[in-house]
């Protein structure tokens, strides 16, 4: 039986969308550059891990972006937050879970800037705990993220349900024991049929 229901944030909580912020913001060699250096880069995933900070992103990759970008680019990177709003949508899901008694975890590939933004993403409100990459040095689809999220909340893998928007994680959740869900943009449906089907009252 599903007692624990498990969210990663970007693209699930939050609209983790480095292409639409970029190409809204900038010229689009600018953006192609910053996404092609930083955004869609393993620096990213880096910080994401904890090992990389903002300030060293732009010390090894400032020198890329064309000087009259340089200013916008260095905001997002040193917080990219204010370009990810949150799905209403998602908050009401997780609303609905923990009114029905399930416990709400996060799992996340995010840095340590998280606790600073986290009062800014509603849902979070609901939630009994939080697993964040760059606390551990770990990122996913890597096996340890996942054991050290049932270790830290005492969590068996049977009973808990995931969810991400990246198959990989999915994958590698349900290798561990986990039911998993890919949510893809805005397939709220496909989600809470996902959730039904596994016996989860929503």
């Amino acid at each position: 039986m599903i007692k624990n229901i498990v969210f990663d944030m970007g693209g699930v909580l939050i609209d983790y969308n480095p292409e639409k912020a970029l190409y809204g913001e900038l010229d689009k060699e600018s953006a192609d550059i910053a996404l092609a250096e930083i955004f869609r880069n393993n620096i990213w995933s880096e910080k994401d891990r904890g090992v990389v900070s903002a300030e060293d992103i732009l010390a090894l990759k400032g020198g890329l972006i064309p000087a009259h970008a340089y200013e916008k680019v260095a905001e997002m990177v040193m917080n990219l937050y204010p370009f990810m709003p949150p799905f209403e949508e998602t908050e009401r899901i997780v609303k609905r879970l923990k009114s029905n008694g399930y416990r709400i975890f996060l799992l996340s590939n995010a840095s340590l800037d998280f606790y600073d933004e986290k009062k800014n993403i509603p849902a979070l409100s609901y939630f009994d705990g939080y697993l964040i990459s760059a606390d551990y040095k770990l990122i996913k689809p890597e096996k340890e993220i996942y054991l050290t999220l049932f270790s830290k909340f005492n969590l068996r893998p049977e009973e808990c349900f995931f969810i991400d928007d990246v198959e990989a994680n999915c994958e590698a959740s349900r290798a561990l024991g986990m039911k998993a869900f890919r949510l893809q943009r805005g397939d709220y449906e496909g989600l809470i049929n996902a959730l039904k089907e596994n016996g989860i009252v929503i």
